[in-house]
């Protein structure tokens, strides 16, 4: 699947694995990841839902962590957002409906680059 069309849980899924955090899976359309417990008892770990594709909470130090810069565009007739991140001497840049999906698909496309697998648990291509 092209990182261009990923959005909602998929999406989410994807950032998780970028930003390797524990054990990410999708399921009843949310991306959920594990929580470890306050004294760091494995056996006590949460899961809790996933969403910086939604959630500014989420995205926000992502965003700031891997230097993504958001620049509102024109696409047609529909507003839309490009995200770029420094990527070497150029960058990488991605576009959605959003500043975050914009800046969510950036990230993961910095890390796996234009496609992976559409199967949450697969490897990227």
């Amino acid at each position: 699947m092209r990182v261009a069309d990923l959005e909602g849980a998929l999406l989410d899924y994807w950032v998780a694995r970028a930003d390797n955090l524990p054990k990410p899976h999708v399921d009843d359309g949310f991306c959920w990841i594990e929580e470890p417990a306050c004294d760091g008892d494995p056996a006590r770990a949460l899961e809790a839902a996933f969403a910086p594709s939604t959630d500014w909470a989420q995205c926000g130090p992502i965003i700031e962590r891997a230097r993504i810069h958001l620049v509102p565009a024109a696409a047609g007739d529909h507003a839309s957002w490009t995200g770029s991140v420094p990527a070497g001497a150029g960058t990488i840049e991605q576009v959605g409906a959003t500043a975050l999906i914009a800046a969510m698909r950036a990230f993961v496309a910095s890390h796996f680059g234009d496609t992976v697998v559409d199967e949450p648990g697969a490897e990227a291509r």
